[in-house]
């Protein structure tokens, strides 16, 4: 068994800052941290694993909604790297938190409305809209999509009468609610945007209309958005109608019924301990979303 330097809990304290502080990139949540550094060759005192561990807890809630089993620190203990001690402790759950980074638990984040748009004029082509989201800085749009948040997109289209309006209504009802977010497991998100639209969700209708796609598109306003530079987001709601119903009766290829598009912001909330103070993070500063127009 070895003793801890302060070296030592400062490696852990800053895998668990990276997540809960402002970090960089795809890291940070942009709160305030409990803990402090610990100047090299002083005694680790007993409120200094409790501070790194405040900020364990915290980002471990905001992941799971759970208390972590962190080891509580006594006055009286010696801590050293034996596994069943703090620091290996400490360690493991800054480890995980670093992986689990883009998690928000259920009760830890809340949901509004941005916009909806609804038309009930007949299409039989395209039928689109377009959401803007800006952010006051770069920064903001980190602690934004770092903490969970994510822009969540739903359509729907309701009293069709035609075969194109039955297969439209049965694969939006199929694709129900999709959010845009920033966790680098989705193939396409925040971290991976461009300055030209990439498609992050595509699902087509069910033979033998397959030809009719649903996509959700985004886009930024640089052109390598890997180190989270971008402050406004594009997302594209695209309805793309290839299939061509010959002989139909009326309405015939046309789509028809009312077609309404939704978008929601789910932005993370909380309570930090041991302060009492809120979770903050700021959403975009702006919103916009254009008319749905059909071709």
């Amino acid at each position: 068994m070895a003793n801890i330097l302060a070296s030592d809990i400062n490696t852990i304290r800053q895998k668990v800052t990276d997540v809960l502080g402002p970090g960089s990139t795809s890291f940070g949540y942009g709160q305030t941290v409990y803990s402090s550094a610990i100047t090299s060759g002083t005694i680790i005192q007993k409120s200094q694993w409790d501070a790194v561990r405040y900020d364990i807890v915290n980002s471990y809630i905001h992941q799971t909604g759970n208390i972590p089993s962190a080891i509580i620190v006594s006055t009286t203990d010696t801590v050293d790297d034996d596994a069943s001690g703090a620091y290996q402790n400490y360690d493991y759950f800054g480890d995980l938190l670093r992986n689990n980074r883009f998690d928000v638990a259920t009760g830890q984040f809340g949901i509004s409305a941005i916009d909806s748009k609804t038309t009930s004029s007949t299409w039989n082509t395209n039928a689109e809209s377009v959401i803007t989201l800006t952010f006051a800085s770069a920064d903001e749009g980190r602690y934004f999509f770092n903490s969970g948040g994510a822009i969540r997109i739903s359509s729907t289209l309701l009293g069709g009468t035609s075969s194109q309006a039955n297969a439209w209504t049965n694969l939006l009802n199929a694709v129900g609610e999709q959010d845009f977010t920033g966790d680098l497991v989705a193939a396409n998100g925040y971290y991976t945007l461009t300055d030209s639209y990439q498609t992050y969700f595509s699902r087509a209708a069910s033979t033998p209309y397959s030809a009719n796609l649903y996509q959700l598109k985004a886009k930024c306003d640089v052109a390598d958005n890997s180190a989270g530079t971008a402050v406004q987001v594009d997302i594209k709601i695209e309805l793309s109608d290839s299939y061509v119903d010959l002989g139909a009766p009326a309405p015939g290829d046309l789509v028809d019924g009312t077609l309404t598009i939704t978008a929601e912001e789910l932005k993370a909330t909380g309570t930090l301990q041991p302060t009492g103070d809120p979770f903050t993070v700021n959403g975009p500063n702006s919103y916009s979303m254009s008319a749905i127009s059909l071709t």
